[in-house]
């Protein structure tokens, strides 16, 4: 016979049936009673991790050991989720309406004719900032204020140029120095309250049946400078209000 040309690789080939032979025979050899997979433990130099338990018994949509709810039967953690109650304490209500009653505050709502940038949903969402962001009562200042207001129009206001009438108030006449600064503070607000600045209708509504009859509460916005404003309407509505808030300035205290 002639030899063969490549020895090795028909010796391989022979060991390898070999070891498949005996891979089969010890299979055979541990019994039909027997689970697989406790079988496979009994194979000498075979390593079988436990199958996870999701993967051995499937469990149906909303269990308590579901992918979407965790192993724990707790919700996975959502950093934006938003609390359905504020859960408004009395003296941050009495600070806040304090706050209302300062000077200044008081000149700055008087001149906003329209209720522009200070409607009672303007200041109802203030109010829902310093409580998210969790401010001290000695933080309820006149700054933050102004600055939750900012924040509130940069939110909700479709026009830009009526939330800057705030820098004067805020920041006093030498403003267009200091104005970065100003929105630095309010990016810190936004910080605290971990960039949750979206308030709903509803949450307003809910900050304001606290005490309804407050005046800070009527203050609502003409109807016809409601809502989302037309390129044809701005020459108008600034006609209007040229006497009104553009030309009021703070006055020194």
């Amino acid at each position: 016979m002639k030899p063969s040309v490549f020895p090795d690789k028909a010796r391989s080939r022979i060991d390898l049936n070999r070891n498949c032979s005996s891979f089969l025979s010890e299979i055979s050899n541990l019994g039909q009673s027997e689970e697989l997979g406790n079988g496979w433990k009994g194979i000498p130099g075979l390593k079988m991790t436990e199958p996870p338990p999701s993967m051995k018994h499937p469990l149906p949509q909303g269990s308590p050991r579901s992918p979407q709810t965790g192993g724990s039967g707790e919700e996975p953690p959502n950093p934006t989720s938003v609390p359905r109650s504020l859960c408004l304490q009395c003296q941050e209500q009495d600070a806040f309406f304090s706050l209302l009653e300062d000077t200044v505050v008081k000149d700055f709502l008087s001149m906003d004719v329209f209720c522009r940038i200070s409607d009672k949903y303007l200041l109802a969402m203030a109010l829902t900032y310093f409580k998210r962001a969790g401010l001290p009562i000695s933080e309820y200042t006149r700054l933050n204020l102004f600055a939750a207001l900012y924040l509130a129009s940069d939110m909700e206001e479709d026009e830009e140029h009526h939330k800057y009438r705030i820098f004067p108030w805020a920041l006093g006449r030498r403003w267009r120095r200091f104005f970065p600064r100003f929105l630095r503070r309010r990016d810190r607000l936004w910080a605290r309250m971990s960039y949750r600045a979206a308030v709903s209708r509803l949450c307003c509504e809910e900050v304001m049946a606290v005490a309804p009859q407050h005046w800070a509460w009527l203050r609502d916005r003409p109807l016809q400078h409601s809502g989302a404003m037309r390129p044809h309407q701005q020459g108008e509505d600034e006609e209007e209000e040229s006497d009104g808030f553009i030309l009021g300035c703070p006055k020194p205290h």
